[in-house]
């Protein structure tokens, strides 16, 4: 048994306290994980980049951060031509990241007595992770990770140039990305897996594999009352990208069933897809029943799911929706295809919605009734989404790192 202090390695690329998606996961982690180590007197070291550490200086709270240490990993400046703030080289950056914080990690390993380490952002099944360079007397826990997606889904009229791109991208992604997943998840020990599709690709493997969705969702004490209005009102949530497929809300929106229903699309709309949002509502003659609010503040958000009448969430691809989770905790029915990263949560709530079948000949009117079902549900809510979930759940990691520990050969374990 060592007498080096204990410690959790807590890889996240990406981490901010103010952001959403993977940065604010990565956030929740780091606040959780630190909970725990505060319990069992445990040092939790953070590596990550630079503008992630610059975001979390003088956040964490201070009786937290006496168990906080934060490993830098410094990228090199590329080239001028080479912009890595720009989205799409940011999976580029990663790769790079991961193979500079490789010696890092293995410091660590050598100056502490590490009980588990943990790659949560980017947790991708494409991409790579520090902690596999580790030894195997480290217990290894990747994820969460997975992103659940449906190339037919995107083959669904209306198609575009864009939706039929995302088609091809996906039927690739679908034949390509368990490659690198399954040789990721064999060199774990546990796999936490956003959603069905992702268990399916770890079952290849020996790998445990425990379903979490990152999904947060923090209710406000206070919400407004709900109100009577006529006709149903649909709401859609989300960036208005091609991925998300806002098109077949609109589409809904023209059957004979919806006609006296009001279309709500929140999501930044200076878009090349927004644009094309507004030209097919005009084409269809329903920009009328069809408002386009911009982007919203989460409250804003909230509230209109109070209001609304059902979530049209139609998108083909994504990890785990928060979108839904919220939804769900508002006791909003949802609309969503299945063997997405919508259905697993909306599955995982236990609440009101309609799964429908990703298939190419779906029409208006399967949509449309869809919808109308949904509408017709009770609305049940669930208090699932808490950030309670992530202490508990680092807690339980903590406990199998130990054990993990006990079981190595020679080994008498570690106490807490």
């Amino acid at each position: 048994m060592s007498n080096r202090r204990h410690a959790i390695v807590l890889c996240s690329f990406t981490v901010h306290p103010d952001m959403p998606s993977e940065p604010g996961i990565g956030w929740q982690f780091l606040i959780a994980t630190l909970e725990h180590a505060r319990t069992v007197g445990a040092t939790v070291i953070l590596v990550t980049m630079r503008r992630s550490a610059q975001a979390c200086a003088g956040r964490v709270p201070a009786e937290l951060e006496r168990h906080l240490e934060v490993v830098t990993v410094e990228i090199p400046m590329a080239p001028s031509f080479f912009r890595w703030h720009y989205p799409r080289f940011t999976r580029i950056e990663h790769e790079l990241w991961v193979r500079l914080a490789v010696p890092y990690v293995r410091e660590i390993e050598r100056t502490f007595s590490v009980v588990y380490a943990h790659h949560v952002t980017f947790a991708s099944e494409i991409l790579s992770t520090p902690i596999t360079r580790m030894s195997p007397n480290i217990h290894k826990v990747w994820g969460p990770v997975g992103a659940g997606g449906v190339a037919d889904v995107f083959a669904i009229s209306p198609t575009s140039r864009s939706s039929r791109k995302q088609w091809l991208l996906q039927m690739v992604r679908d034949r390509v990305a368990s490659i690198p997943a399954t040789r990721i998840a064999r060199r774990c020990d546990l796999v936490l897996a956003q959603n069905g599709a992702m268990e399916a690709t770890v079952a290849q493997t020996n790998t445990r594999c425990h379903r979490f969705p990152n999904v947060v969702v923090d209710l406000p004490a206070d919400r407004p009352v709900r109100a009577e209005h006529d006709g149903l009102a649909i709401l859609v949530v989300g960036h208005l990208i091609t991925r998300k497929r806002q098109e077949l809300a609109i589409e809904a929106l023209a059957a004979t069933a919806l006609q006296d229903a009001h279309l709500h699309i929140v999501g930044f709309d200076s878009t090349s897809h927004g644009t094309y949002l507004h030209r097919r509502a005009e084409i269809l003659g329903v920009q009328d029943r069809v408002t386009f609010h911009g982007s919203l503040d989460r409250t804003a958000v909230l509230d209109m799911m109070v209001q609304a009448d059902v979530l049209m969430h139609p998108s083909g691809r994504e990890g785990a929706s928060g979108v839904v989770g919220e939804a769900a905790s508002c006791g909003l029915p949802v609309v969503c295809f299945e063997r997405t990263g919508a259905s697993s949560v909306l599955e995982d709530s236990g609440t009101s919605g309609v799964v429908l079948p990703a298939d190419a000949a779906t029409t208006r009117d399967t949509l449309a009734d869809a919808i109308i079902r949904a509408s017709q549900m009770p609305r049940i809510s669930t208090t699932q989404w808490t950030k309670q979930r992530f202490v508990d759940l680092v807690a339980q990691l903590y406990a199998e790192g130990l054990a993990f520990d006990a079981a190595l050969p020679g080994r008498a374990g570690r106490t807490r």
